[in-house]
């Protein structure tokens, strides 16, 4: 019986190779930045480049089509935040924390999110390409109908996150805390799980072919399948 359920296994292509670190593209941000003036009416131009922001606190901001380029963001504090159609280049959040930040049809590239609270941060309908989060809490989380290439999570909480119909090239998931997360109707064809928490993960069983898993993991995913081992 237990031969049989290993050959089903390899039905459903769960493999479990070691893979190489994907490099990412780091931000391209000068040595010699503006420092911020306290002054929060330029997240209502079209336009940031070249500036640095350091313990402060930036709140109650609505802003489409803006450009913001080259930046760096040092302990900040995002409040009540929302972005539709933004263009983010070049750009590093470091000791960051936002709360009902929204991220709407934005188009990421060479950001990296560093030890950052993201609880609850939404980056929905989006592209996120040569993106780095690294040691941040992303809990409950939502990415719905985006788009990566090229992403790394690294040591990061994204328990109970929604990555719903998603589009996956190139993404790599290294000592991440998935439980409780969706991947429904995402393909997870070459994605490595095989370091990560996943238990009661939900995903669509006709897209888990090619997907990466340790041999523990393989259980759940047994579960998943309607399978019963005894």
């Amino acid at each position: 019986m237990s031969y049989y359920l290993s050959t089903m296994i390899f039905l459903y292509d769960l493999i479990i190779p070691e893979m190489n670190k994907m490099k990412i593209q780091l931000p391209k941000i000068s040595n010699i930045l503006d420092p911020y003036q306290n002054d929060p009416t330029i997240f209502y131009d079209h336009y940031i480049q070249d500036i640095k922001f350091e313990q402060t606190v930036i709140q109650n901001i609505e802003n489409q089509n803006m450009t913001i380029d080259a930046c760096r963001f040092d302990h900040v504090s995002f409040q009540n935040i929302q972005f539709e159609q933004a263009e983010l280049l070049d750009i590093v959040f470091d000791h960051c924390e936002f709360e009902n930040v929204h991220f709407l049809k934005c188009s990421l590239y060479r950001v990296q999110f560093i030890n950052c609270r993201c609880m609850g941060i939404e980056i929905s309908d989006s592209l996120l390409d040569n993106t780095l989060f690294d040691s941040c809490n992303n809990a409950y989380s939502n990415y719905g109908m985006s788009s990566f290439k090229k992403v790394r999570y690294e040591n990061t909480n994204l328990e109970n996150s929604g990555f719903i119909q998603c589009t996956f090239k190139d993404i790599e998931f290294k000592n991440v805390q998935l439980d409780d997360s969706d991947f429904f109707n995402t393909n997870l064809n070459k994605v490595d799980f095989s370091t990560c928490q996943i238990n009661n993960i939900g995903v669509s069983e006709n897209m888990l072919k090619g997907i990466i898993i340790n041999t523990q993991q393989a259980m759940t995913f047994l579960k998943l399948l309607g399978i019963v081992v005894k």
